[in-house]
């Protein structure tokens, strides 16, 4: 049952990510469109852009962090098999992990605060705290994800190549 929730979340946060996408697309061509034939740029498109950027950022690791997916070096791939590659997988994944969680720990401690300061964005006149909780809960379901997706004993490399 638990997958099946995750690959609903996993679907939601996909969703999320195609449409800030597209959402930061249409900003940015708005933006210059009336800059270039109206010379009246959109006040407030750089920090909606930069808003859209972390969401998508956030809400596409939930797929990512799942799958493994991650830009990897695998030069040594080949030198590292056996027991020392699923000894390096571990170890890599552990590494990976404890980043993860000090982050999402850091994003919470941004969220909280954000919020004690009360701190506003510049032009969009939107409390930074509640944007910051949304990335928090992309970030948290992005951890989740990547904590039900350890390696398995004999997978070495993100292939599944022994």
């Amino acid at each position: 049952m638990h997958k099946k929730l995750l690959k609903s979340i996993e679907s939601i946060c996909n969703k999320i990510c195609i449409y800030s996408l597209l959402l930061m697309a249409l900003v940015t061509f708005t933006d210059v469109f009336g800059r270039l034939f109206f010379n009246e740029p959109l006040g407030f498109a750089y920090e909606l852009v930069a808003i859209l950027l972390a969401i998508s950022f956030y809400a596409g690791l939930c797929q990512v962090n799942r799958k493994r997916q991650h830009i990897q070096i695998d030069l040594l791939n080949k030198y590292f098999k056996g027991t020392i590659g699923v000894i390096l997988n571990w170890f890599c994944y552990l590494v990976e992990l404890t980043f993860f969680t000090a982050l999402v720990v850091m994003v919470y401690e941004q969220v909280v605060m954000s919020a004690d300061f009360g701190e506003v964005f510049m032009f969009l006149n939107v409390e930074k705290w509640k944007v910051l909780a949304l990335i928090f809960g992309l970030a948290f379901v992005s951890l989740i994800s990547l904590l039900q997706a350890f390696p398995t004993v004999g997978r070495v490399n993100m292939e599944g190549s022994r």
